[in-house]
């Protein structure tokens, strides 16, 4: 009898056990939730992380951007027992300290640290089937190895990339890559970078851009050689085909850009992820800005500064009646106003991110502009 009474018990544990694996699913954690997801407890080719946003409702119908982000070397590991790897570094580690994002952040890890194209294709079939993922926002960063496996889902995928920021990154690409000239692409590097040397971003800015020049043909050398003595950020305009170059790391207004530190050897990705502008940019990137008909300029109208801190202004060269609407990320309106001529907004109340200002004239022409407010 003890036997028996021993034999159901047991098989009602193992029932048990099994009906609990066969509940567990993506997504496994709860809103604001960090959640660890090891190889084998899923159907992903990888051990990974997860992150909700704060506002993440698998039952809403709501569909959610999402960002890939691949680890450094010394992050890879087995997916189990050395999962916990990846949130030493880079927005897993942001997140570990409270950051929160508007996006579900997906960390996976692996033994190599090299993730090729076909590896991104199947993570992201992964997402897709398993996640409400917004197909029109997926992004894709990395730093050191992570940074040249950024580089390889691009070459492989990049129709499906809506903006990507490789950090510091091994890998080549084909020359000429011209190709990317269509994804948003902001890449970081350190002048002194001894551990992967600055000229692989270099020759990617270069492959890309292929127009004859050099990213680095403006760049204000020190000495002929030495870095110049504060950081600079070069943009490539594709209607121009030229690089231009400003001091500083603002976020870029062209889609391909290149940020050099003057210092910081290896690491360049502490500063690059801790910049919210960095954020700002890459979230405001999509396959498919149609929706607000972003960019369509039928009227003739200046919003600056862009990005904005306290206030920003509207200044129309006609004096006929117009509509300022103002919407947040996820379309909400959040300011109506009507003017003629100009128009000085107070931004002191909104927080730090990306909106769209809509301005539409009596004629119900529109314009759409992307704002950034710091």
């Amino acid at each position: 009898m003890k036997i028996k009474n021993l034999t159901l018990a047991l098989f009602g544990f193992i029932f048990i056990c099994c009906s609990l694996s066969i509940k567990a699913q993506a997504p496994y954690g709860n809103s604001g939730d960090h959640t660890a997801v090891p190889l084998g407890s899923s159907s992903c080719p990888f051990g990974y992380y997860e992150y909700l946003p704060t506002d993440f409702n698998s039952t809403s119908g709501n569909t959610y951007a999402v960002v890939i982000s691949y680890h450094g070397y010394s992050q890879r590991g087995n997916g189990t027992s050395e999962l916990g790897n990846v949130i030493s570094t880079g927005p897993a580690r942001l997140v570990q300290q409270g950051s929160n994002f508007e996006a579900i952040v997906i960390s996976p890890q692996n033994a190599t640290a090299n993730y090729f194209e076909n590896d991104f294709l199947n993570l992201y079939n992964y997402l897709v089937a398993n996640y409400p993922v917004d197909l029109n926002r997926v992004y894709v960063t990395g730093l050191s190895s992570g940074g040249g496996s950024t580089w390889h889902a691009l070459k492989g995928h990049s129709d499906k990339i809506a903006g990507a920021i490789p950090v510091c990154g091994y890998n080549s690409l084909a020359n000429p890559s011209s190709f990317l000239q269509d994804t948003p692409i902001w890449a970081f590097h350190s002048f002194d970078d001894n551990t992967i040397d600055v000229s692989r971003t270099i020759n990617h800015m270069d492959r890309i851009a292929n127009n004859g020049n050099s990213v680095m043909d403006n760049y204000p050398y020190q000495n002929i050689s030495d870095a110049a003595s504060e950081d600079y950020s070069m943009q490539f305009d594709t209607s121009t085909q030229d690089w231009s170059t400003a001091s500083g790391t603002n976020g870029p207004s062209e889609k391909l850009a290149f940020t050099l530190y003057k210092d910081g050897g290896h690491n360049s990705w502490t500063r690059t992820y801790n910049n919210s502008e960095v954020w700002n940019w890459l979230f405001a990137q999509s396959l498919n800005d149609q929706s607000l008909s972003l960019n369509k300029d039928v009227i003739d109208y200046k919003l600056y500064p862009n990005p904005a801190s306290d206030t920003f202004t509207i200044i129309s060269t006609h004096e006929n009646e117009k509509t300022l609407e103002i919407y947040d990320l996820f379309g909400t309106k959040i300011y109506v106003e009507k003017f003629s001529r100009e128009i000085i907004i107070n931004t002191t109340s909104y927080a730090s991110g990306i909106y769209f200002a809509k301005v539409t004239d009596d004629n119900n022409s529109q314009k759409v502009t992307k704002l950034i407010i710091n």
